[in-house]
């Protein structure tokens, strides 16, 4: 069944803003003791995507039109967590707050992009996009580990796991990055155009 405008604005805030509560919230709930850790990917990263949840939430409401490529390098972000915490589970915790932050919330943003986001009159071009962020964070970590010794992540410890594993991890991440991206981007096309023809 095909929506009307005014159902799916509704629908789209609604959701918008229930996302962004849940992120926003679980992320400062999850790290209420723990705010010197807040540097950490798994807080960022939902806390960030919260308030962007947020800010699109008001501005899809105020009639505002939202580059629909910010839903998938959120989507992506989050991913990134999900993936990492899944392949090192040894190593996070996957209890309480911390199963919403690394399972719950990236599977939620991953739901509203594939279902309410439409990238049908979006370029391929805009893609490669989806790596910014985490290129940004990799940079901070690389930066924050070298001033105060901090890696954050054992895997960005260069100077424990040398630079080989370090920049092979990066290319690593980076490859599955891209790859999910453009996945992503043709399936999330090929559900709103089959859409469109019902």
């Amino acid at each position: 069944m095909k929506l009307n405008n005014k159902t799916l604005k509704i629908i789209k805030v609604s959701v918008s803003l229930l996302i962004a509560f849940v992120l926003v919230f679980t992320a400062l709930f999850t790290y209420r003791e723990h705010l010197d850790e807040a540097y950490e990917l798994t807080f960022l990263s939902s806390f960030a995507v919260g308030i962007f949840y947020l800010i699109s939430g008001v501005l899809i409401l105020f009639n505002k039109s939202v580059p629909q490529i910010l839903y998938l390098c959120a989507a992506i972000l989050l991913l990134i967590v999900f993936f990492v915490c899944i392949a090192f589970s040894n190593q996070f915790q996957m209890s309480g707050g911390f199963a919403f932050l690394h399972i719950v919330n990236p599977l939620l943003v991953l739901g509203y992009y594939l279902t309410l986001c439409d990238l049908t009159e979006t370029t391929v071009k805009l893609v490669p996009t989806v790596a910014a962020v985490p290129l940004l964070y990799f940079v901070f970590v690389i930066v924050f580990g070298s001033v105060t010794g901090n890696y954050i992540y054992f895997f960005m410890n260069y100077e424990k796991v040398g630079i080989p594993y370090s920049v092979i991890f990066i290319l690593g991440i980076l490859t599955g990055i891209f790859a999910l991206g453009f996945a992503l981007y043709y399936c999330n096309r090929l559900i709103h155009k089959s859409v469109r023809k019902k």
